[in-house]
């Protein structure tokens, strides 16, 4: 049975992406961005590919889920903080964050490769304690404007103050994320209109997973 304050953050992070459904925008905006760019700097011929165009396409990818992450954590701590969530709130969030964001990103990529290494060691536990610790690093980046390897530090120490919690948020994360992922799929190979609707699917799970992340966060504090 789910904690109460669980039962609240979840409840409450769905009401408050249902009056703020510009939550999903910037998810959705800088994918469509990234793919553009990712298309436009594809070879003609999949043999022409070389480091460099390989290279350009993972900063397009970075800067996307750098701009994604600042703007939505931005919003959804604006929807927690006054209930309602405005561009203008991403905007400030990417200005003042991107930084810290970006470094997050870098120190959660390096824990990531740990655990993987350690993974086959570990019968795979070592990805559950990744999920566990790093699950604070964004809203600490954004919300506490936290940089880099401090951001992953205040996620670690909200992680052992709040175990509990965390453990529960983590579990309704990953269910969510495979409820949304096969209902994307579905979606995706019913054309014309199922593509976009997919990704509009993939964007507004991710949307309610910062809030309920950001929701969290807060309250941890």
């Amino acid at each position: 049975m789910q904690p109460a304050g669980a039962r609240d953050v979840f409840g409450r992070s769905l009401r408050l992406l249902a009056r703020n459904p510009a939550l999903v925008v910037p998810g959705l905006v800088s994918g469509a961005l990234a793919a553009i760019a990712i298309a436009i700097l594809a070879p003609a011929q999949p043999l022409d590919s070389n480091l460099f165009t390989r290279l350009l396409q993972s900063c397009a990818q970075l800067l996307a889920a750098i701009v994604a992450i600042a703007y939505t954590t931005g919003m959804a701590d604006a929807a927690w903080r006054d209930g309602r969530a405005r561009f203008s709130d991403g905007a400030r969030a990417f200005r003042r964050d991107a930084a810290h964001v970006l470094l997050a990103l870098l120190f959660l990529f390096a824990f990531g490769v740990m655990a993987a290494l350690a993974a086959p060691f570990t019968l795979w536990f070592s990805f559950a304690i990744y999920a566990f610790f790093g699950l604070y690093a964004m809203a600490a980046a954004v919300v506490g404007e936290r940089p880099g390897f401090f951001a992953l530090r205040e996620s670690v120490e909200i992680a052992f103050a709040r175990p509990v919690m965390t453990l529960v948020v983590v579990a309704g994360i990953v269910a969510i994320c495979a409820l949304a992922a096969i209902v994307a799929e579905l979606l995706a190979a019913t054309p014309p209109a199922g593509p976009l609707v997919s990704e509009a699917v993939v964007a507004g799970a991710l949307a309610y997973l910062t809030l309920v992340v950001v929701g969290e966060y807060r309250a941890s504090r």
